[in-house]
């Protein structure tokens, strides 16, 4: 008896250590925006804006470029890959995806490149611009994962031109935040998307739940 007691408590067991175990972080650029509501709202908001009006405002600013191209190619990671947000439109998450084909495209990466690499890298090669540190920009543009890489994918970056996919999709996932929010949808997104300080139980980029 005493054996199937503790046989049947493994399952209670289980279930707490998920609990205590936290959900690894979204990548650093949809946690360093800045903006009213948290860090994560606002990369969905900055990135909507920049692929807005068919991204004149990426034009010539190749730093901003790879900042946006990160920002999509994480948050499609996120609902795609990692299945963040349960209670999302499914016709959203497939938009994000075309989204990230067409921006891949563009740019010249990889189809097949790994989704964590391709995010790491975009998000460097834009620290490195602001820095002033070209050179050191056009080092991180691989050709195993940008065609044809280096100088000519950092000239790429400076003129992407309208990304119809990427504006549609990213404005359509501000739209779906916004109808979760009203709609109480966050209940199941786990604390990775809370507004709160790393452990409380606040779920969802709205208010959450106490």
């Amino acid at each position: 008896m005493t054996g199937r007691r503790a046989m049947l408590g493994l399952p209670l067991l289980a279930a707490c250590e998920e609990l205590r175990t936290p959900q690894s972080l979204p990548p650093t650029v949809l946690t360093t925006a800045s903006g009213q509501g948290g860090p994560l709202r606002a990369a969905i908001e900055a990135t909507a804006a920049a692929f807005a009006n068919q991204g004149q405002a990426l034009q010539g600013q190749p730093a901003q470029a790879a900042l946006a191209l990160a920002r999509l190619e994480a948050l499609d990671f996120e609902v795609t890959e990692r299945r963040a947000w349960p209670m999302l439109s499914q016709t959203t998450a497939y938009a994000l995806r075309i989204a990230r084909n067409e921006n891949r495209a563009a740019l010249g990466i990889a189809q097949s490149a790994p989704q964590p690499q391709v995010i790491t890298a975009l998000g460097n090669v834009s620290s490195r611009l602001r820095a002033g540190n070209q050179a050191a920009a056009e080092s991180l543009l691989v050709p195993a994962i940008f065609e044809p890489g280096g100088q000519q994918t950092l000239a790429r970056l400076g003129d992407l031109g309208p990304l119809p996919a990427a504006e549609q999709a990213s404005a359509a996932l501000a739209r779906e935040m916004r109808r979760l929010d009203l709609d109480g949808g966050w209940v199941g997104a786990g604390n990775w998307w809370q507004t709160g300080a790393p452990g409380a139980i606040t779920d969802g980029l709205g208010s959450g739940i106490n």
